[in-house]
């Protein structure tokens, strides 16, 4: 559970620049995603002039899958690809969330 708290924070101080409400809203989705079985490998904030998309890159835990269609909704856009050039280790996963 501190390991979820320590992603949390380290998230919030990399979304500063968003709006507060929409911050803590998107930020606590994350970390459902994460808690849910998404190994979240980077988090990218998009957008010009104003940041508008949040992009997240990760590997899916086959378990996420079973919760997925709960929140799925939220995703503007995702994208599920093989992990691993010649064996596949596992499932990738490239998910935006626009503001």
């Amino acid at each position: 559970m501190a390991d979820l708290k320590a992603f949390e924070e380290n998230l919030l101080k990399r979304l500063v620049q968003v709006d507060k409400t929409i911050l803590k809203e998107v930020s606590k989705e994350i970390v459902d995603f994460r808690r849910h079985g998404l190994l979240i490998d980077r988090i990218y904030v998009r957008g010009r002039p104003a940041y508008d998309r949040i992009i997240i890159n990760g590997i899916v835990d086959p378990e996420f899958w079973k919760k997925f269609g709960g929140y799925g909704r939220r995703f503007d856009r995702f994208e599920v690809f093989p992990f691993g050039i010649i064996n596949p280790e596992g499932i990738g996963f490239k998910g935006t969330i626009g503001f």
